[in-house]
């Protein structure tokens, strides 16, 4: 061709491939061979490979940052880790040749999802978990766990946000629903784009609309989790009465409108409290109650202690009638004590004054682990720490986002060139090869989280999978 072709491509009903030379550093994908086009594809993928890999480490940084260390997992991450997809989604719907390549952005976007679903939550689970003791994960014995002998468990927001993430799901229909049904009319391209674009503006403002309810409500679930933290702490170190924990919780809770839900989040707060008391009546570590274990508690509750109200007591937590006491009776007790107005009222007047003493030894139950400071900031003054942490997390992401930003682009150009040479749909190229370098920062991160093996870390590595989903769901669509 003639220079004139490879520059000025206003005439022509195509662009020519060469004028994208000046606009751009990267060279397009239609003028390479084979295996030029091989070693640009994976030379992009490797970029926002370790683009994402930035964006992990950073975030796993923010875990030593109390103040946001709760919205790391559902907000921080998946937001992050949203950006790749949504670049190339928004990069292959523009340009001259949108309507071919915008199957790349949405195989990417479809492949994303089934991906945070099935393989980083096998990972989760493989590389979390710790032997079953008592029909329960035993985080506190980490060693090696045979094929059927372990397990994981996760906190109760898990199964909320995945809720919320099946709820999203919905505006998917915005939009397909009106496109299949033009489609199978046999409406052509010009007419599909004219009859959806009503639909598609309600799908961009429903989409808008869950993506800010779905970050309300996980700043709302952090800031109640962090009330439910400091209580335990309180109660760890004997600043805390029992009495006053149960109160707390059924203050805390008077605002949920429907009894079924504030019941259960009732019972999986008050779980959580109760461990550290349960140890403590517990005094022969048997993880049970007997008969002569409970004068403690009912002084605790501000209950007599004679013979025969200790044994009418523990003859009504003994539920399986084992004559013992397990933590789950011991929960449905303190529960049913809970919501009974008459008996929290005489437990608020008479109990004493002084407070509860939690014994929290070395053999916690669950064994949760600090996060690790690097080495490097950890010999630093403890004054500057916290900004040196805060500073290297954000050039961290903001460096893997830039990165994800220039490189997504011909990224997206690369799996187009490899659906036309193949004669198969980009879509289905994209769905299989993009969510491998868009998904990483999600991978390493399940993968980091999984294999610190607490409750805590696992729960914040399901929430980043499940926070991932919800962001595609909406940021994404």
């Amino acid at each position: 061709p003639e220079p004139s072709q490879l520059y000025h491509c206003d005439t022509l009903a195509r662009p020519h491939p060469g004028c994208r030379k000046m606009g751009t550093p990267f060279v397009d994908p239609g003028d390479l061979n084979t295996t030029q086009l091989l070693f640009v594809t994976v030379i992009y993928a490797t970029v926002l490979y370790q683009a994402s890999g930035l964006i992990s480490g950073g975030s796993e940084l923010l875990m030593l940052v109390p103040s946001v260390a709760a919205l790391v997992g559902s907000i921080v991450l998946p937001i992050l880790g949203a950006v790749p997809d949504g670049m190339m989604v928004l990069f292959s719907g523009v340009g001259p040749n949108a309507q071919e390549t915008v199957a790349v952005g949405v195989g990417a976007l479809a492949g994303s999802t089934v991906m945070l679903l099935t393989f980083p939550w096998f990972i989760c689970i493989v590389y979390g978990r710790v032997p079953i003791k008592d029909r329960k994960p035993d985080f506190a014995s980490k060693g090696s766990v045979g094929c059927c002998d372990g397990g994981i468990s996760y906190q109760s927001t898990i199964k909320s946000n995945c809720k919320l993430m099946i709820l999203t799901t919905v505006l998917y229909f915005i939009i397909q629903l009106p496109a299949s049904h033009l489609e199978m009319a046999g409406a052509s391209t010009k007419q599909q784009s004219k009859g959806e674009h009503m639909p598609a503006l309600v799908g961009l403002i429903a989409c808008v609309v869950a993506f800010v309810g779905y970050l309300a409500y996980c700043v709302w679930d952090a800031t109640e989790d962090k009330q439910l933290a400091q209580v335990i702490k309180g109660i760890e170190t004997k600043q805390i009465a029992l009495v006053a924990a149960l109160d707390f919780i059924l203050r805390s809770s008077g605002s949920e409108k429907q009894e079924s839900l504030t019941q259960k989040r009732q019972k999986d707060r008050l779980k959580a409290i109760c461990k550290p008391f349960f140890r403590k009546y517990d005094q022969n570590k048997d993880k049970t109650l007997t008969v002569d274990e409970l004068p403690p508690l009912m002084t605790d509750l501000g209950f007599p202690t004679s013979s025969h109200r200790v044994k009418a007591m523990f003859e009504k937590q003994d539920v399986n009638k084992d004559n013992v006491v397990n933590f789950d009776e011991f929960v449905d007790f303190l529960f049913g004590i809970m919501n009974d107005p008459i008996a929290m009222q005489t437990a608020l007047a008479q109990s004493s004054s002084g407070l509860a003493s939690p014994n929290v030894g070395e053999d916690e139950e669950e064994a949760e682990e600090e996060e690790e400071m690097p080495e490097d900031i950890a010999s630093l003054p403890v004054s500057q720490q916290l900004y040196r942490v805060i500073f290297r997390s954000m050039w961290m992401m903001g460096l893997g986002t830039a990165l994800v930003l220039v490189f997504s682009d011909p990224m997206v150009d690369c799996l187009s060139e490899w659906g036309s040479r193949l004669g198969a749909s980009p879509f289905y190229i994209s769905f299989v090869l993009a969510p491998f370098a868009s998904n990483a920062s999600e991978l390493l991160s399940a993968y980091t989280y999984a294999c610190k093996k607490t409750e805590k870390n696992i729960t914040t590595s399901l929430s980043t999978l499940v926070g991932a989903a919800c962001m595609n769901n909406t940021f994404v669509l």
